[in-house]
């Protein structure tokens, strides 16, 4: 009895309904997590190129961290710190404006200044060509306790938080400069140097604010932040801006490509796969498609079905009549003959009435067709001769007449 039980709970009409339902229940209720293989030095990816653990750093030692997943665009708040690491989108001219207008009033800034963007060319400042040779922070640095540099994993991509690979220098005023000059307000936090000493992070003021511009912003990777010279200096940039950790810190996510999209592929792959409705249809679909393919898949092959062809009306009225004129079946003719005509013209009987009790009625009914009913009737009660079954026919077909006129 207990086998029974089990094999019917166990047949794929339970299961796999039962998995569907708990894939579903899973998908809806799963919180949206950060992005697992996402873009670099976004602060939602936890993976080694993105910069989650720098948010969860700063929220450790007391400062108030959000993200921003819209334009620079209006009035910005002047009492927020805003951090744009290395975006793949580059913030317009306009959304520049608002930001530095921003850091005049009171708000700060910590940015990666690339070559030829409109960010570089607004505070003076740029990154430099990339160098292939490690370029290595001063003495004096802030990176704190010793973090042993391996040149050898290094060249295996394994980062550290003291090899850097460019260093800020001025924005040429123009085209035709090749040198930019240095601004004067500008003052260096990190010094780097290779045959020369070259300014690494940088802070320049900028009337009630400041903007803190950074050449190149690995150490502030998940990997190279899980070490304690790369946390060290972050959170000593940080400093220099906010000692007393007043202000909210923004991260820039809009150019990071997770704000408003602009294409329906996108739109599409966001809703999807980065909410728990999208990702609940995704595996409803998976799962139907799996079912169809349990379903589908036949161990054995069909035998086919036999296939059959009924005739035509005509032709089944005369295979019929010669099927009965082979047996002698006159009285099996007369009640079909009886049976058709009740049939199209019942007169409200039931089915419970005879035969000959509905002769019977139709002769109340049509007294001058007496002589007709009376042929039926004797064709019914006693089986009729070929002769007697042809005057049954003219008599149908005379009564029909008379009921159709």
């Amino acid at each position: 009895m207990a086998e029974r039980t089990a094999s019917k709970w166990l047949r794929p009409r339970v299961v796999l309904p039962a998995l569907i339902a708990i894939v579903v229940i899973t998908g809806i209720l799963s919180p949206a997590g950060e992005d697992v293989t996402g873009r670099t030095l976004s602060t939602r990816s936890r993976a080694i190129n993105g910069s989650h653990g720098l948010r969860d750093i700063l929220d450790r030692l007391g400062w108030k961290t959000d993200e921003r997943i819209v334009p620079f665009e209006g009035t910005l708040d002047s009492n927020t710190t805003y951090v744009i690491l290395g975006t793949p989108i580059d913030p317009s001219g306009t959304e520049i404006h608002a930001l530095l207008e921003a850091v005049r009033r009171g708000a700060n800034a910590v940015v990666v200044p690339e070559r030829g963007s409109a960010l570089a060319d607004s505070i003076g400042l740029q990154q430099s060509q990339m160098s292939y040779v490690s370029l290595r922070p001063s003495s004096d640095s802030l990176l704190g306790e010793s973090d042993q540099v391996d040149t050898v994993s290094e060249a295996f991509g394994t980062l550290n938080a003291r090899s850097f690979h460019k260093y800020l220098e001025g924005t040429p005023a123009s085209d035709s400069d090749t040198v930019g000059a240095w601004p004067q307000t500008a003052t260096t936090l990190l010094y780097v140097h290779a045959k020369h000493e070259h300014p690494e992070i940088a802070i320049l003021p900028m009337k009630r604010g400041a903007v803190v511009a950074i050449a190149d912003p690995s150490f502030l990777r998940n990997d190279v932040l899980r070490r304690i010279a790369g946390a060290v200096l972050a959170v000593r940039v940080f400093e220099s801006v906010d000692a007393e950790r007043r202000s909210r810190i923004v991260f820039d996510e809009y150019h990071q490509g997770y704000g408003e999209e602009t294409t329906q592929l996108d739109v599409l792959e966001e809703a999807l796969f980065e909410t728990s409705w999208g990702r609940a249809i995704v595996q409803i679909a998976a799962a139907g498609l799996l079912y169809l393919l349990v379903i589908g898949v036949r161990p054995i092959a069909p035998i086919s079905r036999a296939r059959y062809e009924r005739r035509s009306p005509l032709e089944h009225v005369g295979a019929l009549s010669r099927a009965y004129e082979a047996i002698g079946a006159t009285g099996l003719a007369a009640q079909r003959l009886v049976r058709g005509i009740r049939r199209r013209h019942p007169f409200g009987t039931t089915a419970q009435l005879s035969d000959a009790d509905y002769l019977a009625l139709l002769r109340r009914r049509l007294p001058a067709l007496g002589s007709d009913i009376d042929i039926l009737t004797n064709s019914l009660a006693n089986k009729p001769t070929p002769e007697q079954l042809v005057s049954a026919g003219a008599a149908i077909d005379h009564i029909e007449r008379n009921l159709i006129k």
